[in-house]
This record gives structure tokens, sequence and C-alpha cells, in this order.
């Protein structure tokens, strides 16, 4: 009976990070799929997948999450703010959950299958809103995540990640697989062009950029960086949502430098002076505000700030979040909880800066962050998990790697 648990329990992990976008379509199976893994969990986890757990990123990570409920039940609303802290918990878990794995390329490849499901159910729906509408109008307004999947914010996100799990499986050797990673990467890439994600199209000229520094063939890089610049370019000629996505070229405000438009077109300008305000105005350094109080800050100060009346109530009913990680965390549970989760970044940085699939995992999650409150989502908090699982895998089989191959200079 164990030997057949611990046969099927690494399938039922990967199929739960399947599922993790789809939920449009599958509400209930994550769930259903992790009380499972909980359940199964004790029977095929042996002592030695604990030493995974011993390390400081993940210590900090459980720091932050019990220091997260003690803070909210001795000073915030605890009841309220349970399901934020319950999904920063459940990031926690995955990790956890995880370590029975020891490897991480099938869920690499779990990953990728499951963005490329994501890309082919966005693209058949946007074949039907283009039938509809004649022409894809989607540069401003909520319509295109109706249309899409999941936010194009997050579905931008998973195919940054996508890219970055394609390349680290690519690797530096041959393999027949290769050419059908290079296909997923140039989906992804095409994908983020036509939906105008622009943190993801930023994050790839950025990972791009930064490949070079990673790999010996320099000139090869600097072609296929060009390449891309160039493919950037037409994208930008031939897709009329970038420029207006970029550059506000559909603003009628045509007077308006382009600092002007940035400041007036995008809400988080607003969500994030707000946020300066609470700082600077309300006592949160020790404990904390709570996340709901947060919020209900946050419309307060929308209530004051945003013109005119119309976009107002659009902000009100949205209850927009910080939409900052880290300062949700230092608004909401003080300067401990902030400066722990930034550490999570920093150690995480220290022990990956010499490789390129963890720096770009790193510096994608850092960007995220800066932009989102990712923690207010539940797809948001386990994708947090999933590259905290790929950082401290990868870390654990290079480490692996090296003392195998000293043991077998050692024994020539």
């Amino acid at each position: 009976m164990k030997a057949l648990l611990k046969s099927i329990y690494p399938y039922l992990f990967l199929f739960f990070c399947f599922v993790l976008p789809l939920d449009k379509y599958a509400t209930s199976v994550p769930n259903i799929v992790l009380i499972a893994l909980v359940v199964i969990f004790p029977f095929v986890v042996t002592k030695e997948n604990f030493n995974i757990l011993k390390k400081r990123e993940v210590l900090l990570f459980a720091g932050l999450v019990l220091y997260v409920f003690l803070n909210g039940f001795l000073f915030q609303d605890f009841d309220r703010d349970l399901t934020i802290s319950k999904k920063i918990a459940g990031s926690l878990l995955l990790i956890v959950l995880a370590i029975p794995l020891e490897r991480t390329d099938k869920l690499k490849k779990t990953v990728i299958v499951s963005v490329v499901i994501c890309i082919a159910i966005s693209l058949y729906h946007l074949y039907f809103f283009y039938m509809r509408e004649g022409e894809f109008n989607f540069a401003a307004g909520g319509e295109i995540n109706e249309v899409l999947i999941i936010d194009r914010l997050y579905l931008g996100f998973l195919c940054v990640i996508s890219i970055i799990a394609s390349i680290g499986l690519i690797g530096r050797k041959y393999n027949e697989y290769n050419k059908w990673y290079f296909a997923n990467i140039v989906l992804c890439a095409g994908f983020v062009l036509l939906i105008s994600s622009r943190l993801a199209i930023l994050l790839l000229v950025l990972l791009f950029l930064l490949k070079i520094f990673y790999t010996k063939s320099k000139k090869e890089y600097l072609f296929f960086f060009f390449g891309i610049v160039g493919l950037m370019i037409v994208a930008f000629m031939l897709n009329k949502n970038l420029n207006e996505r970029f550059f506000y070229a559909h603003s009628t405000q045509k007077d308006k430098g382009y600092i002007e438009l940035f400041q007036r077109m995008e809400p988080r300008v607003i969500i994030w002076e707000c946020n300066y305000n609470i700082a600077k105005n309300e006592p949160f350094a020790l404990t904390g505000l709570g996340f709901y109080h947060t919020k209900d800050l946050l419309v307060d100060c929308y209530r004051e700030i945003v013109t005119p009346d119309r976009r107002k109530q659009y902000f009100i009913e949205s209850r927009f979040n910080s939409h900052n990680q880290f300062m949700d965390f230092f608004l909401s549970t003080g300067i401990i909880g902030g400066l722990v989760f930034g550490l999570i970044f920093l150690s995480f940085f220290v022990r990956n800066w010499k490789y390129f699939f963890g720096t770009g995992l790193i510096v994608t999650m850092f960007a995220f962050a800066n932009i989102e409150s990712f923690f207010h989502r539940q797809l948001g908090a386990y994708y947090f998990g999933i590259v905290c699982i790929f950082l401290l895998m990868d870390y654990q089989r290079r480490n692996t790697d090296s003392e195998e191959t000293k043991t077998g200079n050692q024994a020539e």
C-alpha cells in the first residue's frame, strides 16, 4: 500500500499544479487534490526529505506565517484577516508537500503544459471575441480579463515562468526535446505580445538581456536579443494595443506629456499614493493595521483623492488592495512582517545569483510583488510556493551533483 501511495503522490502533486490556472473551469478541484495530498503525505515522506525544510528561506517563511497568525490574533481583526492569512499559510504548505518530489524537472514540464493549455483556451476565446468585435481592441478596461482564462497580469506572469522553466530544461547539453522547449518560448513570447501584457513584455526583455551574462556564447545571445527587439518593434507596429498600453495612444489628452498621462491613466499610481498617505499618517510600524483594515483605509483615501466621481465610484466598488506585496506586509503586519518577507527574496538571491534559472525566477517574482499583492489571490499564493520549490530544489540538486562529482574525483 505504501509503495502504491509513493507512486501516486508525485503525479497527484503535479496534477494539483496543472489545474491551478484552470480554476475558472475546475473551481473545487485544487482544494480536493490538496486535501488528498495532505492525507497521503505522512505515508510517503522520509526523514531525509525534511532536510530541505531547514534552509533559511523556509525557516524565514515559516516564521513569517507564524508571525502573521500571532499578530493577527493579538492585535488585528483575526476573523476578518483569516482569509488572507490562510492563503499565505497555504503557500508554505505547498512547499512542505513538495519535499518528497526531490527533483523538479517534471514540475517544470507540468507548468509548461498547464500554461500552453491556458494559452490555447484563451486563443479560442480571443478568436470569438475578434469575430464579434471585428478587432482586438482591449488596451483599456476589464473586458480582456473576461475573455482570457485568468487576468492578463497573471497570465503574462505565468508565461514568463513557463519561459524560464523551458530555459531551465534546455540546459547546456543537447536534448531531443529542446526544440519543443524553444517552441514554447516562442509561443509564450508571442502570446504576451498579442495580449499586451506590459509586465511580461518588460520582464522578457530584461531576462533575455540578463541571459547574455550567463552564457559563454555572448555573440549568439546578442543576435537573439536584437532579434527579439526587432520582433517587438514589428509587434508595436502591427498591434495597436501595445502602443495604447505603453504610450497611451488612445488618450484624448494629446497636450499632456508621457509622465502626466502615466499618472492620470494608471490606477496603481493612485493606489501607491494612498499607500504612502497611509504609511505617513497611520501608526502601523510595530503591529501593522491588518490586511482588511488597510483596504478600508485605502477606500477612504480613494474617496478623498480620486476624480471624477465615476472613476471614484469604480475604485470604491473595486476595493483595490495595495497592489504591492511588500507594502501590503509593511502596512498590514508592521515592519517585522515586511522585513522578513524582503529577507526571503534577499536570501534566495544570495544563494542563486550565479545561476540564470534562479536569478530569473527571483527577478520575475520580485517585479510581480512590486505591482501586485498576490497573497490576496489563491493562484498568486500557490505560485509563490511553486517558485520557492523551484529555487530550493534547484539549489539542492546543484549541491547533490557537486558532492557526487567530488566523490567521483576522489575515487579516481
